[in-house]
């Protein structure tokens, strides 16, 4: 079977058309690299080389071999590049799932970070709710997920990527809509139009939980799922809402966003998320990046 030695032989000799300077390119003296010329021959079943006392020159059979073999070369050589690049990866694919939120600010430059500097990957990105993710995480449909944190997950290495301040959002008509800020006991006897207990259960905890610790009784609770459709709702004056602060590069016309007051250590947080036993390697590099650039003050900006 002819091997790639035999094949680095032949074309070290085609390059120099000399055996005694092609074994000392090659790092071996000339008889072995005699024998690898040999054997490919045999393997080829056609002379490669015409012989003289002073000169060897390529058959018209060595010529058309030699082509061929600086290809098979070639993309040997590309081959091994690949796999190192994906072994360490700088190359092959993530699918990354996120959630609708994460699109206002993190998720951009996310993306463009990983585009700056990982080129060579791949992106696939698709939104799922965080307990969606999960799943996927699980079933190993995704790579990285950009979630609300769930708690700890058996197998899932998380990353706090994301940290922002709950905000009001009113219609513009409301009588607090002029107020600097809000206290959560102005909302009493508000209907409020948050997150649902099942597919938003991070938020729908954080500012149900928020409303029972600040002793505020709400007239009514409203349930749906996205950001964008509790600012839809508020618009149309169903309600009062509480959002992250993020909520405010979306805000559509007829409401105002408001800076909650009176509360403490109280933030929505996105994290990143990958299976601590993912077969990519790229996973763990681009949490890297996103580590490294979390340092820079500037970069969610």
């Amino acid at each position: 079977m002819m091997t790639f030695a035999q094949l680095r032989c032949f074309l070290a000799v085609v390059d120099e058309m000399n055996f005694r300077r092609a074994a000392q390119r090659l790092n071996m003296t000339q008889p072995p690299l005699t024998r690898q010329i040999q054997a490919l021959e045999h393997q080829v079943g056609a002379l490669l080389f015409e012989r003289t006392a002073r000169a060897i020159r390529l058959t018209p059979a060595g010529q058309n071999f030699a082509r061929s073999a600086r290809r098979i070369m070639a993309q040997s050589n590309e081959a091994i590049r690949d796999a190192r690049r994906i072994a360490g990866g700088d190359s092959g694919s993530l699918i990354i799932a996120f959630t609708a939120a994460s699109s206002y600010v993190f998720l951009p430059r996310f993306v463009s970070l990983l585009r700056t500097q990982m080129p060579e990957v791949t992106l696939t990105l698709r939104e799922m709710t965080s307990a969606q993710q999960v799943l996927a995480l699980r079933e190993e449909r995704i790579d990285i997920g950009v979630s609300r944190p769930l708690g700890l997950q058996p197998g899932v290495v998380s990353l706090r990527v994301f940290r922002e301040p709950l905000c009001v959002v009113l219609p513009v008509g409301h009588p607090l809509a002029e107020a600097a800020a809000i206290t959560p006991g102005e909302l009493g006897g508000e209907t409020l139009i948050t997150y649902p207990p099942v597919e938003g259960v991070y938020l729908h905890d954080l500012i149900v939980g928020l409303m029972h610790v600040c002793n505020v009784n709400l007239a009514d609770i409203q349930h749906v799922t996205q950001t964008h459709s509790i600012l839809a709702l508020v618009g149309a004056g169903l309600g009062v809402g509480l959002v992250p602060q993020s909520a405010e590069r979306v805000l559509p016309a007829g409401v105002v966003l408001k800076p909650l007051q009176d509360i403490d250590d109280v933030f929505a947080e996105l994290i990143l998320a990958w299976r601590e036993e993912t077969d990519n390697p790229a996973c763990a590099l681009a949490a890297a990046h996103v580590s490294t650039a979390l340092h820079d003050p500037g970069w969610l900006t």
